[in-house]
């Protein structure tokens, strides 16, 4: 199990990490691509460091429909701290976006007190927190995204807010074409021809999931 990249084991030595996924009981799992993980509807207990792949929440609602709510990449949690509330008919899902894997670890295991006065753990604690608040960061742009009104408009925010990321106005999708019209909320066929109309009034370049921004 490596989790020397993870940000919840920022500052931390590779032994001691190795010494605390022992302490902390870690479990490792592997998974294919559409694999369901979790279901927050259920009860999630845990931590999930995702270390390789990358995973997507998703919301199921009553009629079938799918959107999602979170992209996680490789070194990105997922559980407890980081669960969406569902309503009535609706399921809220951990699902591989491609074949990934996952460690799991108990969150008693992180908030509980460290017998040792462990500094390592201490450190772990306080990088949660950091992770809590960046996650509270990514879920106000998705939302600033959601609140756009055409499907133009959310496309370049979503554009924008990935361009600023990646601190480039070219980058690539996290995500597949039909998994970005989930992400925004809109029709994939209407939003493949609103990037058509994109790439032909030159606001756009677009290779699959490569997108230049050109003004």
């Amino acid at each position: 199990m490596n989790v020397n990249n993870t940000y919840l084991f920022r500052g931390i030595e590779e032994n001691e990490c190795k010494r605390m996924l022992k302490c902390f009981q870690a479990e490792e799992k592997n998974y294919k691509s559409g694999d369901i993980i979790c279901n927050y509807s259920e009860k999630t207990d845990f931590i999930g460091i995702v270390t390789s792949g990358s995973v997507n929440v998703v919301r199921g609602d009553e009629n079938g429909n799918i959107s999602i709510l979170e992209h996680i990449e490789e070194n990105g949690l997922f559980g407890k701290y980081f669960i969406y509330p569902a309503s009535a008919g609706e399921g809220i899902y951990v699902v591989c976006d491609c074949a990934c894997t996952a460690v799991f670890i108990e969150s008693f295991q992180i908030t509980k007190r460290c017998s040792k006065a462990c500094i390592c753990h201490s450190m772990v604690v306080s990088n949660m927190f950091d992770i809590v608040t960046e996650k509270s960061k990514e879920l106000s742009s998705h939302l600033i995204v959601l609140s756009c009104r055409t499907t133009r408009e959310k496309l370049l925010c979503c554009f924008r807010l990935l361009s600023a990321q990646r601190q480039s106005k070219s980058f690539e999708l996290p995500f597949s074409a039909t998994a970005l019209a989930e992400y925004i909320c809109v029709d994939r066929s209407a939003m493949t021809r609103e990037l058509k109309k994109m790439k032909e009034e030159g606001i756009i370049k677009m290779n699959k999931r490569n997108i230049e921004l050109l003004y």
